[in-house]
Formats: C-alpha cells, structure tokens, sequence
C-alpha cells in the first residue's frame, strides 16, 4: 500500500490504466456519447485515439453522425392540442381496467407443474396396475396379464346408476 503525504498524485497503476488503449468493444459503445458532447475530456482523448488507428471504429463513428445529422434535419411536427393529456388518461384507464393476478406465476414453473402432475397420473397408474396383478394370484404368464387388463372386470355403468337404468332401457332386448 502507497501513501502519498501532501501529494495529488495518483498511484502509477491507476496512471496506467488510463494511458491503456481503448478497446473495440468500449469504444463502439462511446461513440453516441462522442457524438452527443457528453464525454469527460480524458475519455474524449482516448476515444479519438482509437478512432485515428482503427477504420472499422471510424465508420462507425461517421455513420452514427450521419444518423444523428438526417435526425436533426428532419421536419418537426407539433402535437394537437391537448394530446398529452388524452394519452396519459388512456395509459391510466388500461392501467386500471387490467385485471390483477394475485401472483405472478411464471411459464416455467406451470410447466413444471404439469410434468410433475403427469409423471403422479403414471405412477399411480403403474402402482395400479401392479396391485391388480398381485391381487389375481394367477401365474405370471401372458393370459393373466391380458386377463388383468380386460375391461371385462369393470362395469361401465353399475345397474343402480342413471347410466345402468339408460343401458337397461336401451339395450338389445327393446329395438324395434
């Protein structure tokens, strides 16, 4: 650590780091404020010794004042009387009649939701599906596993609901 006592003088590292050169990438993002005035003098000096040793930069450059020169010539419109009021009061009133969402979900976490619902759905399905075969006690051979998943061990409509009385009326036995 340096200590200067009644100096102004800033350590030589941080001299250094203002003498080194400007990068591409820097100065491509001060060119708007060269353009603008709104550069401190040492930023302004570095920037224009960039802008003397690199073409790429220095097209940049021009083409930015280009830009800046086409806007400035450009024809001013004034607005209507009376047209800043009307757009803030329509900003407000879609402001207001947007319905608020108690939280903020994000897609994400929905989509994760649903994969995590779906995968539940197969595990139980699965889960199931294995106590099913438990419960046959049959030997594990492939007239067990269809008989397992025949849809004949499940009634579609039990006779004592709306849907069992509707299959009793309709059924085969009553077509004319």
């Amino acid at each position: 650590m340096q200590i200067f006592f009644g100096t102004k003088r800033a350590p030589q590292s941080f001299n250094r780091k203002r003498e080194e050169k400007m990068k591409c990438r820097q100065a491509k993002k001060t060119i708007s404020p060269y353009v603008d005035g709104a550069l401190a003098p040492g930023e302004k000096n570095r920037f224009e010794s960039h802008i003397r040793g690199c073409a790429s930069c220095r097209e940049d450059l021009e083409e930015t004042r280009d830009l800046r020169r086409m806007f400035d010539s450009g024809r001013r419109f004034s607005a209507p009387y009376g047209f800043t009021t009307r757009v803030l009061a329509n900003l407000e009133e879609k402001k207001r009649s947007r319905p608020l969402s108690p939280l903020p979900i994000k897609p994400f976490f929905l989509r994760a939701v649903q994969v995590a619902f779906a995968l539940v759905i197969m595990t139980v399905g699965i889960m199931s599906g294995n106590l099913l075969l438990i419960e046959r006690r049959a030997p594990m051979g492939q007239t067990a596993v269809r008989e397992t998943f025949s849809l004949d061990l499940f009634q579609a409509a039990p006779p004592d609901s709306i849907g069992g009385v509707y299959d009793a009326l309709m059924g085969p036995h009553h077509e004319r």
